[in-house]
């Protein structure tokens, strides 16, 4: 059911007077007894569930988000929410189970209110949602590597690189400091600590973290991509094939990452799968990117200029035909 502007300001209008404020406390009071949130997301996932023909339809997949943040935050699992975003969250489940609703001379059947509601809600604290999908994100890749990173060492530690490495070292110094961002089993780190580089590797699956240390003899940092917090630390950064299992939105969060970690006339070297997709296998984010769409995100989203951008074939034995997009990038 579509309702006007004037309908939808009317009930944000009403919901922030008439419900928002006499519900605070009683927000507050739920968030100080996670069995109370608990039973309160449990409520909430049922009527959604059961009503979800019609207008909850809409919002359903951001429904879904928002009551997995809840459950991991519950568990403890989640922490970075700020408490004033779990308040509104949890007024907006009050509501939503709340059999009364705010105009219902004017909206027959019901749920639409509730949507208009939630949308607003959910814009109040997109930046806490999109965080939380980030982290959830990067916690099904690192799931993924640390249950199958053997085999995925075993596959990837003795690809022959030295063409990506002599393009990428024309823009190095001697003795210039290098992050390699999601260094893997460290095949590429080796690589740099023998040619003579001061070596920064780090990677989200402790497995490989442990493993990679062992091979280049040198410790390697266990941390995620959201976890970096660098300033002006290095003269290049090297994230081969790592940035894959992240989506377009935090592509470019971990770009201004670099920027930041980065020293002024820096470069950086990504990989990226080639194609125009955005897709969930095995549970993992898999995107890939055109020189085009790589293009515009960096011209737009980022400060860094385009060096280089060319297209190679997997090396790994019978995926030839899969393509990767190689970009070098420059910061001024």
């Amino acid at each position: 059911m579509r309702i006007s502007n004037n309908m939808v300001e009317t009930i944000i209008t009403k919901f922030k007077s008439l419900f928002y404020k006499k519900n605070e406390t009683k927000a507050m009071e739920i968030l100080k007894d996670k069995n109370k949130v608990s039973k309160l997301l449990e409520e909430a996932m049922n009527k959604a569930k059961a009503n979800r023909i019609g207008p909850i339809d809409e919002i359903w997949s951001k429904l879904q988000i928002v009551f997995s943040l809840l459950k991991d935050w519950i568990s403890g699992e989640y922490k970075q929410i700020p408490m004033g975003s779990l308040m509104i969250l949890v007024v907006g489940l009050i509501y939503f189970i709340t059999p009364i609703d705010i105009l219902p001379d004017l909206i027959p059947g019901g749920f639409v209110d509730d949507v208009v509601i939630f949308g607003f809600l959910f814009k109040q604290i997109s930046a806490d949602i999109d965080a939380y999908r980030s982290w959830k994100e990067e916690k099904a890749a690192i799931t993924f590597y640390e249950k199958n990173g053997d085999a995925y060492a075993d596959e990837t530690l003795f690809i022959d690189m030295s063409d990506v490495y002599e393009r990428f070292e024309v823009y190095l110094k001697d003795g210039d400091n290098i992050l390699d961002a999601g260094c893997g089993a460290g095949r590429d780190s080796k690589h740099f600590l023998e040619k003579g580089y001061d070596v920064t590797s780090f990677d989200g699956c402790k497995k490989l973290a442990q493993r990679a240390s062992s091979f280049i003899g040198k410790s390697v940092i266990n941390m995620k991509f959201t976890e970096l917090n660098y300033n002006e630390d290095f003269n290049a950064i090297w994230a081969c094939s790592s940035l894959i299992h992240l989506t377009r939105k935090a592509f470019v969060k971990v770009l201004l990452k670099f920027y930041e970690a980065l020293k002024p006339e820096g470069h950086v070297y990504i990989s990226l799968k080639y194609g125009d997709s955005e897709k969930v296998e095995d549970g993992r984010v898999f995107t890939s990117y055109t020189q085009s769409l790589v293009k515009d995100i960096i011209d737009t989203k980022t400060p860094f200029k385009i060096e280089e951008i060319w297209i190679t074939s997997d090396k790994r034995v019978g995926r030839e035909n899969e393509k990767w997009l190689n970009v070098i990038l420059y910061k001024s």
